[in-house]
């Protein structure tokens, strides 16, 4: 039998069935392509779809963490839809269902000129509960035209059988990437080797038809003219390629092979080998367990072969692999993939150039994700390290604040101390421009009192000769929260002083970062006038805040002053007015890409819809006061809590609302939040009458007048009267707060009618009128059905139901299938 030529064995040939089950890829959202690995699926799937002129979106998963697969499915997405990947970087993973929502409107949204298929080559080594759940979410809604496909070693999504049964899924396992007998033959033939049947039959026996260990032993056949092995994978490897090259690329794969995919800058930086070029050229000819990518302009190796180089690599010299982590370290630090610098120059013990990356990264790219990963770093550090890099401890510091480690972060603010010690020799302006750094973040550890924030902030301000570097000042300056006064009202008595002293603060925080928080002191005054029941003055400092907070960019206090505004709007009985504000507020965080306040927007809807007893338009997160779920920081809970206080209240929960109550009053002594503890004594005293314990309510409703009536805070008391008028009016005569009751009660009158009005004019009687086709789509949607399912129904397109829902949408002034369905639910 005459020996083959070596460049036809890089010829590629697919048994019918994996070519049949490829075809099928179009037909379904998602496909999952899994099989071990070595069985040629990344082959396969980019061979065949592109032979079919799909469009392929490749991306190779490297590694475990969620964000960076994130990122780089942005980027990837931005092939197609750049204005929309931007939008879903900006978002982030959408882990929780008002994410999902947007990111599925982002997705829908995508202008694809053909057929397209997101492929997630290498599905395992990401693979997540959360990712599952998203990925799940995207497909049973199957309002996008991009198809997936994940390619993987093994899948552990938890609805597979229910998505193939409904048509979502196509699986395609192993057995449709094995060789038969006659595929065996059919392949060495194009390969210009002709085999017996007996030869294919034993090959087969031998290989149960894995791709892999057939191409090994067709190159053994070429070298020793025989078809059998009892070697394994590793040794058939070694016999077959790896042996017959030359020292210099022998190097070269070893200096290569702890990175999946590289480019060829990359290889020469790593190898030192000007002629890397070459080498690769001629390793890919040699063999086909490297690759080369022309449209990513990337080398990419086998796994099977870069696990055989390990385990080679595992023989050299430590302080060799401990030279390659470095350049890894150094190429990615070179290319500000600040991370996996850090990554690799911990593994190659390299703390200095660690610390180095840090202080380069000003610790933007470190998130919850890296918590672990951060600190590991900074723990095994060597102190006499960490003594000279002032600057990387105090970023470490910073981050630990962000993770809310606060014993840690109390122990390395004593480090920073004795680093700035250490370093007498630093220049005075770096040395001030240090401790003005300290100072800013030592301010944050007395949050929410004002006064003694403010005496850090004067003091970095003195120091500080340019503006903060390190603190992330595009982070909410509200955490979320709604209201500037609920994060500073602290103490009964003290609010007209709260609000002198931000006035005075915020022009010299403003001004040493960059504008962080501005347009606050204005919302603050705003609000304190809005609680007195000084509505004129209220809307003229909102305007203030909104000028502010526009100029600086400024979207969380944006937030607020929008929601002054509605409520406004509200207590006006402009109803209209209250759902323009609303949705002036979602096009400005949507279209300006604040996805970080999407909570805070459904937190402020809901706030509105509370007080109007509209209950069916609360989202489930904020009726099973779920914290967890949104994007709301801890310090915005107690704010989060008056809603769900409300929503208990109208939802007729009396028994639920004493029962919470002790838990919300603890709660709001956190900070503490003076205003969480007068709505809870307004919301003890109002279940309590409502379940006829007249005495008991007169005592909360009493501790909530005491706490709030010396600082003439009357709208809690007002946006409840509906509840608690009868206990209002009952304590006029006889208790101390007179004066401020009398108040409540006249600016109450009003605002009821205004209430009553708004119910009148807006629902249930005169809901906005829906066409036969808008409730015929509305009704297969509360069905569960998607949006191709309810064209294929109504024999329409998907395009039509998307207009026809974004209508609904409008007109119900709601903005997704959930609230849809609450909305109908409740007719």
């Amino acid at each position: 039998m005459p020996k083959p030529k070596k460049n036809l064995t890089r010829n590629l040939y697919f048994p019918k069935r994996t070519i049949d089950a490829l075809k099928e890829v179009t037909n379904y959202p998602l496909t999952i392509v899994e099989a071990p690995m070595g069985y040629g699926k990344t082959t396969a799937v980019r061979e065949l779809l592109s032979r079919d002129q799909v469009n392929l979106i490749w991306l190779r998963v490297q590694d475990s963490s969620l964000s960076i697969f994130w990122q780089r499915l942005c980027r990837q997405l931005g092939e197609v839809d750049y204005d929309r990947s931007l939008s879903l970087a900006a978002l982030g993973f959408p882990g929780n269902s008002t994410a999902r929502q947007e990111a599925l409107n982002l997705f829908e949204d995508m202008e694809l000129k053909s057929t397209t298929v997101l492929v997630i080559d290498d599905y395992h080594l990401v693979e997540c509960p959360e990712l599952n759940s998203f990925l799940e979410f995207l497909v049973m809604n199957e309002s996008t035209a991009l198809h997936l496909l994940l390619t993987a070693r093994h899948t552990e999504l938890q609805r597979t059988e229910e998505l193939s049964l409904k048509g979502y899924l196509l699986p395609i396992g192993k057995e449709a990437f094995e060789f038969s007998v006659q595929d065996i033959k059919a392949y060495y033939r194009l390969c210009g080797i002709t085999l017996k049947d007996h030869e294919a039959a034993r090959l087969y026996a031998l290989t149960e038809g894995w791709i892999s260990a057939l191409y090994l032993i067709m190159l053994q056949y070429m070298e020793i003219g025989i078809l059998e092995t009892s070697q394994d994978i590793n040794k058939l490897l070694e016999s077959t390629i790896y042996q017959h090259f030359p020292n210099e690329i022998k190097e070269l794969l070893q200096s290569l092979c702890l990175l999946d995919s590289f480019s060829l800058e990359q290889a020469i930086y790593l190898s030192n080998n000007t002629n890397s070029e070459a080498l690769l050229t001629e390793i890919i000819a040699k063999n086909a367990f490297v690759k080369y990518d022309e449209r990513s302009k990337t080398y990419h190796m086998h796994k099977i072969f870069t696990r055989y180089l390990r385990h080679l690599l595992e023989g050299r010299e430590k302080d060799f692999i401990r030279q390659l982590y470095r350049k890894i370290a150094e190429f990615s630090l070179k290319n500000k993939n600040y991370v996996e610098a850090m990554e690799n120059f911990y593994r190659a013990e390299e703390f200095e150039s660690l610390l180095l990356a840090v202080e380069a990264d000003r610790g933007h790219s470190i998130h919850n994700e890296q918590r672990e990963a951060f600190i590991r770093f900074f723990e095994n550090c060597p102190k006499t390290v960490l003594l000279r890099h002032p600057t990387a401890v105090l970023i470490y510091a910073l981050c630990l604040f962000s993770f809310n480690e606060m014993e840690r972060f109390q122990q390395v603010c004593g480090e920073f101390a004795e680093a700035v010690r250490c370093n007498q020799d630093l220049e005075p302006e770096s040395l001030a421009q240090l401790m003005g750094e300290f100072e800013l973040l030592l301010s944050f550890t007395e949050y929410n009192n004002i006064r003694k924030m403010y005496e850090h902030i004067k003091s970095a301000a003195e120091l500080l000769k340019q503006p903060a570097e390190f603190l992330d000042t595009k982070g909410s300056w509200t955490f979320g929260s709604p209201s500037v006064l609920y994060m500073f009202y602290r103490e009964s008595g003290t609010l007209k002083q709260e609000v002198q002293n931000l006035k005075e603060a915020m022009p010299i925080y403003s001004r040493i970062t960059n504008g962080h928080g501005s347009g606050s002191e204005y919302v603050l005054e705003a609000e304190w006038y809005f609680n007195h029941g000084d509505f004129v003055s209220a809307e003229i400092e909102v305007q203030k805040g909104l000028y502010a907070a526009k100029r600086w960019g400024q979207g969380d206090i944006l937030c607020c002053a929008l929601f002054l505004q509605a409520r406004l709007a509200l207590v006006r009985g402009d109803y209209s007015q209250t759902l323009d504000i609303l949705r002036k507020m979602r096009e400005e965080l949507y279209g300006k890409r604040w996805y970080n306040l999407m909570h805070t927007a459904e937190l402020c809807d809901s706030f509105l819809q509370a007080c109007l007893k509209r209950e069916e338009r609360i989202p489930l997160w904020i009726k099973e006061r779920d914290l967890d779920s949104s994007g709301l920081y801890f310090p915005a809970k107690v704010f989060l809590n008056l809603v769900y206080g409300r929503v208990l209240l109208v939802k007729g929960e009396y028994l639920k609302v004493l029962g919470t109550a002790e838990e919300f009053l603890g709660e709001a002594g956190v900070f503490p939040n003076l205003l969480g503890e007068i709505y809870a004594y307004i919301y003890l005293a109002a279940a309590n009458e409502k379940i006829f314990r007249r005495t008991a309510a007169l005592e909360a409703l009493e501790k909530g007048l005491d706490l709030a009536a010396v600082d003439e805070v009357y709208l809690p008391f007002m946006e409840n009267s509906d509840f608690i008028q009868p206990l209002l009016e009952e304590l006029a005569g006889k208790s101390r707060f007179q004066d401020s009751i009398r108040r409540i009660l006249e600016i109450s009158k009003s605002y009821q009618a205004a209430l009553l009005q708004i119910r009148r004019e807006h629902f249930p009687e005169n809901r906005p009128a829906l066409t036969e086709r808008e409730t015929e789509i509305v009704q297969l949607v509360v069905q569960g059905l998607t949006n191709k399912e309810i064209g294929e129904r109504l024999f329409i397109t998907v395009n039509t139901v998307k207009t026809t829902l974004k209508n609904v949408y409008n007109k119900l002034s709601i903005n997704n299938r959930v609230l849809l369905k609450q909305h109908v639910t409740s007719l």
